[in-house]
């Protein structure tokens, strides 16, 4: 089909930083709703364009959280570290950007939706692809100091505050739009009772059900916060999803798998099940995670957030009065039995959160993307 000079489907990157993580399920999420006539979604991975860089972050990000996590706190979005690094992007990324470059040119896409602040800073320091629309999707309730704000076509954000500082920033106020953090399609659509979805897993349909979320990667002491409910096994029982953490659910299954109202489960794709059959979700305030208890009014309690964006979120979620805090999985016991208790008190909790969700958000995403690409939207000009 060709239409006004242009040839559809047009072919555009989905980009992201690897698999699975929040901005991967993002990027499936805007996928899901470009329609095939019109867009031909092309997933890129960018852990796999740049297979020793990735490692070697993730590496370095750990070892600073275990011993000196204040720094990377400190670091993450700093305006003076950010200045004083400034001229070392200039300096590095237009040479790093080649790869990404040398990959987009030979897929022959024709625009950009990236999941990720280092694939948007690659894209907008390469000449050669100065010209290929970008559209750049926050996956966390703010807008660090690392997303470029000029050589983006279109920015979309989660919600007023981080468009703020996004504009503060320097991004022209035309292009950024709030569309809330994109969830996948199942986070949208109906959902059988709590009890049926219960049966599905394998759990007892009409007992309160608390999920605990170490996020993609199932980091944070899942296991003692699962433990730390023993008092309430019998009126309560706990699901833990355990990400691509495999050798946690593995070893955790192996330890406490007898224990009837405790099950460690392992990744999954589609996880709108497993919040479905749940209560109350216990875990790190990823911004993925809070888009997806949002959209399903799913009352949330914040557990070992990760300094940086996670501290942020977490920020976030206390000034709007959506979500309390345990320090420590002692602290989890009385709060878990204070919703447990107060039927009323979980409602209300429930219902602040689904009134900051955003279920449709990759829909919006998806129909301005197409929207600005075909000529129907603002000019494309950076």
């Amino acid at each position: 089909m060709e239409t006004a000079g242009l040839t559809y489907p047009l072919r555009v990157a989905l980009i992201y930083g690897t698999s699975p993580s929040g901005h991967y399920a993002a990027a499936q999420a805007v996928a899901e709703f470009l329609p095939p006539r019109i867009i031909e979604p092309v997933m890129v991975n960018l852990s796999e364009i740049y297979p020793d860089f990735g490692p070697f972050v993730a590496r370095t990000y750990l070892q600073v959280l275990g011993r000196t996590p204040a720094l990377w706190d400190y670091v993450y979005d700093n305006d003076f570290v950010a200045l004083a690094a400034s001229a070392f992007r200039e300096a590095i990324f237009p040479f790093s950007s080649r790869k990404l470059a040398d990959a987009l040119l030979g897929l022959d896409v024709r625009a950009a939706i990236s999941t990720q602040a280092f694939s948007s800073l690659l894209i907008t320091k390469n000449r050669r692809l100065a010209r290929l629309p970008l559209f750049s999707v926050l996956t966390d309730f703010c807008a660090h100091t690392y997303w470029p704000p000029k050589g983006v076509s279109a920015y979309f954000a989660p919600e007023r505050s981080a468009a703020a500082t996004l504009k503060e920033k320097g991004a022209p106020a035309d292009k950024v739009f709030v569309t809330g953090i994109p969830v996948r399609k199942e986070f949208a659509a109906s959902q059988p009772d709590k009890a049926a979805a219960r049966r599905l897993l394998g759990l007892a349909p009409h007992l309160f059900t608390v999920l605990i979320t170490g996020g993609s990667r199932g980091l944070g002491d899942l296991e003692s916060a699962a433990l730390a409910l023993k008092p309430l096994f019998g009126r309560v029982q706990v699901a833990v999803m355990c990400g691509s953490n495999r050798r946690l659910c593995r070893q955790a299954e192996k330890a406490h798998g007898s224990r009837r109202r405790l099950r460690f489960l392992d990744f999954t794709d589609s996880p709108s099940a497993l919040y479905n059959a749940a209560d109350l979700v216990v875990g790190k305030p990823g911004g993925v995670t809070l888009a997806e208890c949002m959209a399903m009014s799913k009352p949330f309690i914040i557990f070992s957030p990760l300094p940086g964006q996670e501290d942020r979120n977490t920020g976030y979620l206390l000034r709007h009065r959506l979500a309390e805090t345990a320090a420590s999985p002692a602290d989890l016991e009385p709060l878990v039995r204070r919703y447990l208790d107060s039927p009323g008190a979980l409602a209300q909790a429930g219902r602040a959160m689904g009134e900051h969700g955003r279920p449709h958000a990759a829909r919006d995403v998806a129909a301005r993307v197409i929207e600005l690409l075909t000529g129907d939207g603002k000019p494309l000009a950076a």
